[in-house]
């Protein structure tokens, strides 16, 4: 008898109770009502590297924002080139994104999101007034595209043009060059003719990091061996800069050839790269691009900024290539190793 007292004492008054209920009961409504964010993603094409970053984005922003995002997805190039080996490595995203791709207008968006340069190229064509970023895409494809559509970077910005540029900050490379070697004393730089601006910035970088640069700018019309090998034949170790598509792939047969015959480790900005021969790589993969990319969505559905910005790269992935680092006789340590001392000296 006395605990059946004490429970119906302890019971709520259900007249109190009422107005509790009401609000709670507004309130959910008004969460469940409210309009989400309508987010429109324009993909280059659908191979794997672009669904990659697109699936990861949209994963991320279900899971920690569950309802908040609609998406709607289209692909700027009408190739599906979906073969059987893909279908299979990609499963069904491929054919949930395939599903998805009849699009709604791109004005109707609350923010566009562009993956690689030709869905950067067909978006800023159209102008929309809506924040955009653009994604998978280097800083040079960028300012093209921006100088091209809009007449320059800075009115891009001004038009809520944003970018996360795949280009990896040089002095990452450095700081990674200078603890896989520390007894290298001098680094030798190439240069293109886009990146050529950045000399005296990287000269500084490498300055401070107890280095010697030493520099070789290459042209379209240059011929390659005869101004990288006199660079590479006193350097030791040798870090290209990405420069336009052009560049880079004239100079990297040569980079590594001339690397193999003088015995000079590559620090290089592509995976490709370390697995062609180089002895490691810094870069944007699509997964580092797409944590970014949602965190910016993010962070700008919450502040609302006017004006958009290029954005280095906040996350990176390396790559090491053991058996260059076998014939150079260098010992390669953990990626998390290598993560910790570069963190401790970027601080």
């Amino acid at each position: 008898m006395s605990q059946s007292k004490k429970y119906r004492g302890g019971r709520p008054n259900p007249v109190w109770l009422l107005p509790v209920l009401f609000t709670v009961t507004m309130m959910c409504s008004a969460v469940v009502a409210a309009d989400p964010v309508n987010l429109f993603f324009l993909v280059s094409k659908p191979t794997t590297d672009y669904l990659e970053v697109l699936a990861t984005v949209q994963d991320n922003l279900t899971e920690t924002f569950p309802g908040k995002y609609s998406y709607t997805v289209e692909f700027a190039s009408e190739k599906t080139n979906s073969n059987a080996a893909e279908s299979n490595t990609l499963g069904s995203k491929a054919l949930e994104f395939e599903a998805v791709a009849a699009a709604s207008p791109i004005a109707a968006a609350d923010f566009i999101i562009t993956i690689g340069t030709v869905a950067a190229d067909r978006a800023y064509q159209a102008q929309p007034k809506v924040p955009m970023i653009s994604v998978l895409i280097t800083d040079n494809a960028f300012s093209v595209l921006a100088s091209k559509h809009y007449g320059s970077v800075d009115q891009a910005f001004r038009n809520q043009v944003s970018a996360i540029c795949i280009d990896q900050p040089t002095d990452r490379s450095i700081r990674l060059a200078k603890l896989l070697l520390p007894e290298a004393k001098t680094v030798g730089v190439m240069l293109g003719l886009s990146s050529v601006e950045r000399r005296e910035e990287l000269a500084a970088d490498i300055q401070a990091a107890g280095l010697q640069a030493e520099f070789v700018t290459i042209g379209s019309n240059d011929n390659p061996i005869n101004k990288i090998e006199p660079l590479m034949r006193n350097a030791d170790v040798f870090i290209p800069v990405p420069d336009t598509r052009l560049i880079n792939i004239a100079t990297a047969k040569w980079i590594l050839h001339l690397s193999y015959r003088y015995k000079v480790p590559v620090i290089a900005f592509s995976r490709t790269y370390a697995k062609a021969g180089a002895l490691a790589a810094i870069y944007s993969s699509p997964h580092n691009v797409a944590l970014q990319t949602a965190e910016w969505i993010a962070d700008r559905a919450v502040s609302k900024a006017i004006s958009g910005q290029a954005y280095p790269p906040k996350y990176y992935s390396m790559d090491f290539n053991y058996s260059v680092a076998a014939s150079l006789n260098v010992a390669i340590k953990s990626d998390q190793f290598y993560r910790e001392q570069m963190h401790k000296e970027a601080q």
